[in-house]
């Protein structure tokens, strides 16, 4: 059967075979090979309403409930960064709700405000938990309800715990028996003494030693929060602990307080690696089976955990759906190209080529091969360098950036002025200084506007517009480097070009038939991914994800933010395949494609590596106050990896940049919007 189909349709249909099988076996380690059934559920509260994912074991009913976890994600995230939690609890026998916060996902908020998304999510949700027949209560009204969430949504499980006990003074009983805020110190919980609210709950913390954020509340605020940490060590830890008066404490050690329990974790992880590690699966597992334990046994009417189908399991599996998530992500992204084949296969679609034509390859000499080596390694450089300029805005580098222009500016003038000088000395020269003025030309404009933004750096800023506050952080960088690239690329292949005849240096020469047909080609193959990605969270609930990175099905209010962040992003993927376009036209195919990823991830790398480098060898990273930008970082390298590649192939094939700038837009920008937080304060 595939024999008879052209090399691209067998690529295509090898490829979402492997999507569909890769998801069906995600789905069967979600559900716990079908011992858990899983559902999106969506409800009404009194703020809005929240959407997530109910794991409910086989065997729990209404006549026979379990106790409940509530988890939930950090600002960045959506609650499929959850699973560990969700997948390992539930296959132990407790019911789950994983959900997404206010202004994430699809849960929406009825009075929404930018950054106040989280204090009642948590609270909320356990209302709705509380109310379900299958949650186990005790005789009294205690719910046997546990809430845990990461980094935001530690905050919000800890506000919870503060509203709960609140209640608790009227009502007369607690719906929350447990809590495990992770990656979030209580110093950011807007009430006094937070940690006195648990009460005679079972309480604990994970908090990771290189953590980015939180827990070193010694260190002055000006000096940087991505250094080492020891919470158990930590004034506010040694308080949570009850242990402030003995002054010591052992980490993964349960200590009584109130009539409860305390226990803190100190994982050797970063603030994000808590959503993809054994060791706070473990953690997450042991606290919750010994909360429940612990809980139950204050309770004269209630049994043991085994008597409610919950059983200790040793080892985790949710690394497996990780692993088959992560497969299906490689064959999705590896689908791009042969589907841009075979699309372009279609009458209307072809017409992104135009007519025939050759790809000149130009042929340095030795010293123009070292020069343009260099060129790239500098401005490699000099993209790392100020990556924490762009992303935290920092005047000062800002300012002085923009003052630099002014001599770009003015060498630009120079060169013009030189030209003509020799021109009219050699009349031979004058098509030479035509060329040199219209590259000086485009080095001026780049200039000038690029001056212009810098010294603008809140232009990417206002909530009801901009509305992704971490979106804004790359967007502004995005622009910036592509200043960066626009001044490398146009300032240096003329140097490269001279006194050679070449058609269409820069990838830009196209009718407007192919431009149109280039925008409708990518609009088409953007179209055709997000369906697959539809149909598997339709089908089996489960997105595409490695780590923190995933790519899942947007929703119509995502989608009209991404629309606004498009010309942005549409301004760096310009800027990048042109800078692709000119560097690898003419090399062989896998060269040409290190090439391009390095030229989009090359800078980001190379901060990366150093900033932990530093960190993991001198206990303080290079940068101490980068905190979550170098998260957000890490986001973008397969981003930049897959599109720097993509760049490189599709203007390859069509002999113009058009489609693949058109599609890297598209498509990454709806990717990005929709894992993260989108305050929808413009709808309402």
């Amino acid at each position: 059967m595939l024999s008879k189909l052209s090399k691209p349709a067998k690529w295509l249909v090898i490829l979402l075979l492997i999507v569909i099988v890769s998801s069906f076996f995600a789905s069967t380690v979600q559900n716990s090979f079908f011992t858990v059934k899983v559902d999106k559920i969506s409800f009404e509260t009194e703020r809005g309403e929240l959407s997530g994912y109910l794991y409910k074991p086989r065997g729990v009913t209404a006549n026979k409930p379990a106790p409940a976890v509530i988890l939930t994600h950090g600002y960045l995230n959506n609650a499929e960064m959850q699973m560990i939690g969700a997948i390992e609890l539930s296959r132990r026998g407790f019911v789950v709700l994983a959900f997404d916060m206010y202004d994430h996902g699809d849960s929406e908020w009825d009075t929404p405000a930018a950054f106040s998304f989280f204090a009642r999510s948590v609270y909320d949700a356990v209302q709705y938990m509380y109310d379900q027949n299958y949650v186990l209560k005790a005789a009294n009204g205690d719910g046997m309800i546990g809430v845990s969430g990461h980094s935001m949504g530690g905050f919000s499980s800890s506000y919870a715990v503060v509203f709960d006990e609140i209640d608790f003074a009227t009502n007369g009983y607690r719906k929350i028996a447990a809590a495990l805020p992770v990656g979030a110190d209580f110093r950011y919980i807007g009430v006094a003494d937070p940690d006195t609210y648990f009460g005679p709950r079972s309480a604990g913390v994970i908090a990771a030693h290189w953590d980015q954020f939180f827990f070193d509340n010694v260190t002055a605020a000006a000096n940087g929060s991505v250094r080492y940490k020891d919470f158990v060590k930590d004034p506010v830890g040694l308080k949570f602990l009850g242990r402030d008066d003995e002054g010591s404490a052992q980490a993964s050690v349960w200590y009584d307080r109130d009539g409860g329990q305390r226990i803190i974790y100190t994982p050797d992880e970063t603030h994000p690696q808590n959503h993809w590690s054994l060791e706070t699966g473990k953690n997450t597992a042991d606290f919750f089976d010994q909360a429940f334990k612990f809980q139950l046994d204050r309770h004269a009417d209630l049994n043991s955990l085994s008597s409610y189908g919950i059983d200790t399991k040793s080892g985790q599996v949710w690394w497996l759906k990780e692993v088959f998530t992560t497969i299906s992500l490689v064959a999705l992204f590896l689908m791009i190209c042969p589907a841009f084949l075979l699309l372009t296969q279609v009458k209307i679609f072809n017409k992104v080529f135009g007519e025939p034509q050759k790809v000149a390859t130009v042929e340095l000499n030795s010293n123009l091969k070292a020069l343009k080596f260099i060129v790239i390694i500098v401005t490699t450089l000099l993209g790392a360098f100020y990556i924490t300029i762009f992303m935290d805005r920092q005047a000062a580098g800002l300012n002085l950036l923009a003052k630099t222009m002014h001599y770009i500016m003015g060498g630009t003038f120079v060169v013009i002025i030189g030209a003509w000088l020799m021109s009219m000395s050699k009349p031979e020269t004058v098509k030479v200084a035509q060329k040199v003025t219209l590259g000086a030309g485009l080095v001026l404009f780049v200039a000038l506007a690029f001056r212009w933004f810098l010294l603008n750096p809140t232009i990417v800023t206002r909530s009801t517009y901009w509305s992704a506050p971490s979106i804004n952080t790359i967007a502004y960088w995005a622009v910036a480097a592509a200043g960066l690239t626009f001044l490398a690329v146009f300032g240096t292949t003329p140097v490269f070009n001279a006194g050679l005849n070449v058609e269409n240096p820069y990838g830009l020469k196209a009718t407007w038939i192919q431009v149109g047909a280039s925008l409708l080609t990518a609009v088409t193959l953007t179209v055709g991914m997000f369906l697959v990605v539809g149909l598997m969270e339709w089908i089996f609930l489960t997105d595409f994800r490695l780590y923190a990175y995933a790519i899942k099905i947007f929703n119509a209010r995502q989608f009209t933010a991404a629309l606004r962040y498009m010309p942005l992003f549409f301004i760096y993927y310009f800027a990048s395949a042109i800078a692709i376009f000119v560097n690898t036209k003419g090399m062989k195919a896998w060269k040409a494609d290190v090439l391009a990823a390095f030229l989009l991830v090359g800078p980001v790398l190379l901060f990366l590596v150093y900033q932990y480098f530093v960190l993991y060898n001198t206990g303080v990273a290079a940068f101490p106050s980068f905190s979550l930008s170098s998260i957000l970082l890490v986001g973008l390298v397969p981003t930049l990896v897959v599109a720097g590649i993509v760049i490189r192939r599709f203007s390859e094939k069509s002999g113009n940049i058009w489609t693949s700038v058109f599609f890297t837009t598209l498509f990454f920008t709806l990717v990005a919007l929709a894992n993260t937080a989108v305050y929808f304060i413009q709808f309402k």
